[in-house]
């Protein structure tokens, strides 16, 4: 509670108009097809506490920022699923840690930029950890580039024993979720897994990632 107290004591008054300004300005213009939706978003944002706030607000403006940095058409045209935001913003103890949050604004930045984020994926990530994570991704990092990236960013020494261990209570918790599947004896990612890593992988890697696919049916 003391800690919850200092955060607040610490935060510029100004911030708190920023929040719903930020919700207004951002989030409206990308749900501009979807009557109300940005309305009920911004009523979900209303309704968090003042340190969930913060966090909220620096995952949707680190989003933003990174569907701003590609280069491509406008997203104003983008039908974002309420639940999916919700979800997000409902999630923002995870989010207090940066590396964690960075793949919560990748997932925000692809619902705005794609709408493409299932509200069964966003779910299932609030309920894992950051060794949860790092599992996932070295599972998957033998196929995918992206995977090597997001277990790069979340590799700490609390994580190395994780790996090593393939009946960890990790492995156990993600297939039953569905996320990975062993077969014959060694464990794969499922496709409900592959599309969590490409959920909170970001846009500009997995972009690249798909190109050549893209030109391979092209010619």
């Amino acid at each position: 509670m003391s800690d919850k107290v200092d955060i607040i004591k610490n935060i510029p008054k100004d911030v708190w108009t920023a929040g719903t300004d930020i919700i207004k300005s951002i989030v409206s213009p990308v749900t501009a097809t979807t009557t109300g939706i940005a309305k009920l978003i911004e009523q979900k944002f209303s309704t968090l506490n003042e340190v969930q706030k913060i966090y909220a607000e620096q995952t949707i403006k680190e989003a933003v920022a990174k569907v701003k940095s590609l280069q491509g058409p406008e997203f104003s045209n983008v039908v974002v699923k309420p639940q999916v935001l919700y979800t997000v913003l409902e999630n923002t103890e995870s989010q207090s840690d940066d590396s964690v949050r960075d793949l919560w604004s990748n997932l925000t930045a692809r619902e705005l930029s794609e709408g493409s984020v299932h509200p069964e994926i966003v779910r299932t990530l609030s309920r894992l950890t950051s060794p949860d994570l790092v599992v996932l991704s070295q599972l998957y990092a033998e196929e995918s580039s992206t995977a090597k990236l997001i277990l790069r960013t979340l590799a700490s020494a609390y994580t190395l024993g994780i790996l090593s261990d393939p009946k960890s209570f990790h492995h156990v918790f993600l297939n039953e979720l569905g996320l990975i599947e062993r077969v014959s004896g060694k464990w794969f990612c499922t496709t409900k897994g592959k599309e969590l890593i490409r959920s909170i992988s970001a846009l500009e890697t997995a972009n690249k990632s798909i190109q050549p696919t893209a030109n391979a049916s092209a010619d």
